[in-house]
């Protein structure tokens, strides 16, 4: 990894295991803990948690991506987000911060107070064009592409189809004027995928190596991880950090995206010792 902050705020390299990510969910409706840090103090006591526990960047957002869940005019989004972003980089200004959205107008104004990297999690194609990348192109921020299929529906063998789909992101990313060192490729587990496509995700997901760019794995406390050990928090969140010690473990990554980050740092650590 060799990507740059828009600020020259210096970003974290990946050593020899995975970045952590720490989830922020500045919502109302988050799937796991929306609305336990909607206020400026309870979001800026919970990133000095985790920034105190391991994590390496502090991931926010303010529109839940669950399934059905109320959808945000951009208007709100920013009255949820700006005074978050001013508080947390008033208080951690060396802190990389990363913001979740898939609205353009909503991440120029993240990086323009402050935030370092673009999050966008639809990746949305407008005229054949990939406006979200043409955005972070201007800017010089690093931009994470996932790869969203509740939209659409892929043909064939799923991995193939899978592939194409990233490549084809990729691609458009690279048109709009983004480098590969800018560019941070999340498979999307959750989002558009069946439980076994979800974990065929984890299994292959090395195979991203070809692209060139550095891989997220975001797979914390989704639906397919309750299919397998059922719905408590705790249970989640062991599950979470046993895929990220098999992910660590095969070197598949650069960041885990997670609630717990204690947990997985934990895991992470092991899975690397066993490593070598």
């Amino acid at each position: 990894m060799n990507w740059t902050s828009p600020h020259n705020r210096t970003l974290p390299a990946r050593g020899e295991t995975p970045l952590i990510m720490g989830i922020l969910n500045v919502s109302t409706d988050s799937f796991s803990d929306g609305g336990q840090y909607f206020t400026v103090k309870a979001a800026q006591a919970h990133a000095h948690s985790m920034i105190k526990n391991g994590a390496d960047i502090i991931d926010v957002g303010a529109e839940s991506t669950r399934p059905g869940a109320v959808l945000l005019s951009m208007d709100e989004e920013l009255k949820r987000l700006v005074p978050q972003l001013v508080s947390l980089r008033g208080r951690f200004p060396k802190t990389p911060i990363s913001v979740d959205t898939y609205k353009p107008e909503v991440a120029r104004a993240a990086v323009e107070n402050g935030a370092d990297i673009i999050n966008d999690v639809n990746a949305d194609m407008v005229g054949g064009k990939y406006p979200m990348a043409e955005l972070a192109a201007e800017l010089k921020c690093p931009l994470i592409i996932m790869h969203n299929s509740r939209d659409e529906k892929i043909e064939g063998d799923f991995f193939e189809g899978f592939m194409r789909g990233m490549e084809f992101r990729l691609e458009k990313a690279l048109s709009a004027g983004m480098s590969k060192d800018q560019i941070v490729l999340d498979p999307g587990f959750g989002f558009g995928k069946t439980v076994d496509q979800n974990y065929e995700i984890v299994r292959r997901l090395g195979e991203l190596r070809v692209f060139g760019c550095a891989i997220l794995l975001g797979v914390s406390r989704k639906s397919s991880i309750v299919a397998v050990v059922g719905d408590g928090m705790q249970a989640r969140d062991d599950a979470t950090a046993a895929i990220s010690a098999v992910s660590t473990f095969q070197n598949s990554s650069d960041i885990l995206r997670v609630h717990d980050v204690e947990k997985n740092l934990n895991a992470v650590k092991t899975a690397a010792m066993l490593r070598k």
